[in-house]
């Protein structure tokens, strides 16, 4: 018997890796499951645990990272809540994605056969909850986009920035609002174990997502064109912390904008899940590269300060002087006469910023860090 059965399959072309396994549902009736089917679900819950756990582990790193090198006074602004609440956000979203590719939904049988009968309730919380974590990282990261934007723009004039103001959030609160109706949807579809038949909604929201994405990339790669233009034009090379937040704000938001159109023509389940973690993890590097360029400047600031203030003192004290110095003058043209033949001009620091009323327009303000003052050699006054 069993040669003939050989004999058979060997005259069929019989070939194993594209066989049926015989199930049983749990009355009895036989299903057939082509290998194929197992392989390519198990290859899928393979690569999106590692996407899911890199970008989790991404995320976790970044916001200890963001809490350790923000200075305590910086820990009250809004930017810092916001970006530390769209990681805490990313990282409970992510391992609720975690917990549920490794739970009792995601089972052969269950899956194969559409019994979720032993199932317990908590695994239906956890896919709900990360469902609304998905959305309130989606708040947060609108946010702040919109906010960074009115960084970025404070320098243009009022009536345009409040323009923009009001065009930024309304292109973020449209993808809020698809989002928290998905969110609404999703969770009746998860409570009664349906698959959800809105499809146009998630796909409207995929698209909202990207439009919003693209609007703020736009802004970012406009505005710093005008930017670099200008600095050109004045001949500055050094980068400061607007300018910081210019280039990071084009880099950060192109990447995310190419994943997010490219999800359209690449047939990737995992990529969508990307797009997310990369706006929610670059937001937050412009700007700790913004503070750590300020505690530069200011660091160089102090020692070129320290500097002027040495040799200050050391043209300013003679005590081979002191013996000579007169008490009183007798009239007005002497003392001039005298303050002028004893007085040394140095440079320092000057605390008062001036800004040039012909740059003023254009949004540019030019900072004198230097002053030009006369100190009296003799122990005079300064």
């Amino acid at each position: 018997m069993a040669s003939d059965t050989a004999q058979s399959f060997d005259s069929n072309n019989f070939d194993p890796f594209e066989q049926n396994i015989i199930m049983h549902e749990a009355d009895g009736t036989p299903f057939l499951v082509s290998v194929n089917s197992v392989d390519a679900w198990l290859q899928y819950c393979i690569r999106i645990c590692i996407n899911y756990g890199c970008q989790m582990g991404a995320s976790a790193v970044l916001l200890i990272v963001l809490i350790l090198l923000t200075r305590a006074e910086k820990r009250s602004s809004t930017a810092f809540w916001l970006n530390s609440l769209a990681l805490v956000s990313n990282v409970a979203r992510l391992l609720c994605q975690l917990i549920y590719f490794t739970g009792p939904l995601v089972r052969l049988y269950p899956i194969f056969a559409g019994d979720y009968s032993r199932v317990p309730r908590s695994a239906y919380a956890d896919s709900i909850v990360g469902a609304a974590f998905s959305f309130l990282a989606v708040v947060f990261m609108e946010v702040s986009l919109v906010l960074q934007v009115q960084v970025v723009c404070v320098t243009l004039r009022n009536w345009y920035r409040q323009v923009l103001l009001a065009v930024s959030v309304l292109v973020a609160m449209i993808p809020i609002g698809f989002r928290f109706a998905l969110l609404v949807i999703n969770s009746m579809s998860i409570m009664d174990l349906e698959v959800i038949s809105s499809t146009w909604l998630e796909n409207a929201t995929n698209v909202v997502v990207t439009v919003s994405i693209c609007f703020f990339c736009t802004i970012f790669v406009v505005k710093l064109g005008f930017v670099i233009k200008l600095r050109k034009k004045l001949g500055v090379r050094e980068y400061g912390p607007m300018n910081v937040i210019f280039v990071m704000g084009c880099q950060t938001m192109i990447i995310p904008a190419l994943f997010s159109i490219l999800q359209y023509f690449v047939h990737v389940p995992e990529l969508y899940s990307n797009v997310l973690t990369l706006v929610i993890i670059s937001l937050p590097l412009s700007s700790i590269w913004a503070s750590s360029t300020v505690e530069q400047k200011s660091r160089v600031t102090s020692r070129t300060s320290d500097s002027h203030r040495h040799l200050m003192n050391l043209n300013s004290y003679n005590p081979m002087r002191t013996k000579n110095l007169s008490t009183s003058f007798s009239t007005d043209t002497t003392t001039k006469n005298s303050m002028a033949a004893n007085a040394t001009c140095y440079a320092a620091l000057s605390s008062t910023r001036q800004v040039d009323p012909e740059l003023s327009k254009y949004g540019i303000s030019v900072e004198h860090d230097y002053s030009v003052q006369s100190h009296q050699k003799d122990g005079g006054e300064v």
